[in-house]
């Protein structure tokens, strides 16, 4: 190769055709370089195709300019173009000489191999002159798989049932699938987070990050798996919130790519017209049966509009609010999942952990109108349902004693209505995790329940083992 540009520098200076150049180092800039790949993964036996483009930097007419490209050892050369100049070869080595390249021009190549094993393979791109004292070079590394798989990869996004209020800790789910008939190894899913939100936190946590997008490296899919992921945000905005999610694999051909994507838009607004206040009624009460410290407060609705439901939000804690059902701003908070009519007021129960008394007042208690909760039961094909509750006591102060065998640190939720058929059934939250092989729950009315079970002409209750 140096033989050859001798050679042709000479022929020009006989003809006067030479620019003149100043000498090496003249220039601060040398040469713009990219390289870029057809396919980020290729299979073996299957033509790549590497796009390079250079510009020159340096503000000089260049007449011996030369790009280098060193093939991968196991890729054999198939073909190259220019845009200007010419191309040698020795099938290991593609070397494009530029000819006169003027300041600012762009010279197009592309070197087109075909890999022959499987495994990563780096592609090397050098660009020099003897008038430029910055070269530039480029490696590109690229997997070669060994087989087609077939697989129809799918994402779904399960947005929060309840309203988001502005500054909630909003939980969604992601669930990526795969329908087969082939397994998808090292999937990808990218979660893309909205603008206006805090990322409060990720399972599983280990992702990378790229811009606002949460990138998950999955390993395998299997034929009929799935794998769920579950973010929780804070959006720190009224207004409508877009989440998106995307899956693939390489080296995978994918037999649907309409459900490779999903997206959902949830509205976050701000607490209803309203003016309620919330404050305590009685001491802390330590329960030896429960290990938890309860706490009675009324909760008022005194201005002149009804409001369809509320949420006590509990500030300053130092004890954790064990029948809490959201956070807001970093604060637990409760529902009455009821009207409250002007000049009406009702009263909830709180449960604190660990069971030991601590300082609390009035101005740690925040109440606020909101639309009425959804306590709906899910699908029976998302749960399992234990009929073996081992017994419903009521005690003596009217409270409904459920109990029953667990799993321990499996999750429970409890169903009740007001008829044996359940046809109007509610959740009562939050659901409970099983600390042992046995579950004892009270039902002692709001905020877990809709009213006391003593207001109730009946009750009935199920337990659901949640997925």
């Amino acid at each position: 190769m140096k033989a050859f540009l001798h050679l042709r520098m000479l022929a020009l200076i006989a003809v006067g055709t030479l620019p003149v150049c100043p000498r090496a180092g003249a220039q601060g800039q040398g040469f713009g370089l990219s390289v870029t790949p057809s396919a980020n993964s290729v299979f073996v036996n299957n033509p790549l195709t590497y796009s390079i483009s250079v510009t020159n930097l340096t503000g000089l007419v260049l007449v011996d300019a030369v790009v280098t490209n060193v093939l991968p050892a196991s890729a054999t050369f198939q073909s190259a173009t220019n845009s200007q100049g010419i191309i040698l070869t020795n099938n290991s080595t593609v070397v494009f000489d530029l000819s006169t390249f003027y300041v600012g021009q762009v010279a197009l190549l592309s070197v087109t191999v075909v890999p022959t094993a499987v495994g990563f393979i780096t592609n090397t791109v050098i660009v020099v002159s003897a008038y430029a004292t910055n070269t530039a070079s480029s490696n590109v590394v690229i997997q070669v798989t060994n087989a087609v798989a077939q697989a129809d990869l799918g994402v779904a996004i399960t947005g929060p049932v309840q309203a988001v209020i502005t500054n909630d800790w909003m939980t969604y789910g992601v669930t990526a699938t795969n329908s087969g008939p082939g397994a998808a190894a090292n999937f990808v899913l990218t979660n893309a987070l909205p603008p206006g939100v805090l990322l409060k936190g990720v399972s599983p946590p280990n992702y990378s990050v790229a811009g606002s997008n949460l990138i998950f490296n999955l390993g395998t899919l299997t034929n009929g798996a799935y794998t769920n992921l579950q973010f929780t945000i804070q959006p720190t905005n009224a207004g409508v919130l877009t989440l998106l999610a995307s899956i693939g694999a390489p080296g995978v051909l994918d037999t649907n790519l309409a459900n490779n994507s999903a997206s959902t838009n949830i509205n976050v607004i701000g607490y209803l017209p309203g003016q309620l206040e919330a404050v305590t009624n009685s001491s802390q009460n330590p329960d030896v049966v429960s290990g938890l410290t309860e706490q009675s407060i009324v909760l008022s609705n005194v201005g002149t509009n009804d409001v369809p439901a509320a949420r006590v939000v509990v500030t300053g804690l130092a004890n954790r609010l064990f029948n809490a059902v959201g956070t807001n701003n970093g604060n637990p908070f409760v529902y009455y999942s009821a009207p409250l009519a002007a000049g009406q007021s009702n009263n909830l129960l709180l449960q604190f952990y660990p069971s030991t008394l601590f300082p609390f007042t009035n101005g740690q208690l925040q109440a606020f109108a909101v639309p009425t909760p959804i306590w709906t039961p899910p699908l029976a094909t998302t749960t399992s349902t234990n009929l073996n509750i081992s017994r419903i006591v009521k005690l003596n102060n009217g409270w409904m004693l459920v109990e029953w065998p667990a799993i321990t640190n499996r999750t429970y939720t409890v169903v009740y209505s007001d008829n044996v058929l359940f046809s109007n059934a509610m959740m009562a939250p939050p659901s409970i995790a099983a600390p042992a092989n046995w579950i004892q729950w009270l039902d002692y009315g709001p905020p877990t329940t809709v009213s006391a079970p003593t207001n109730a002409s009946s009750r009935f209750y199920r337990v659901l083992l949640n997925q």
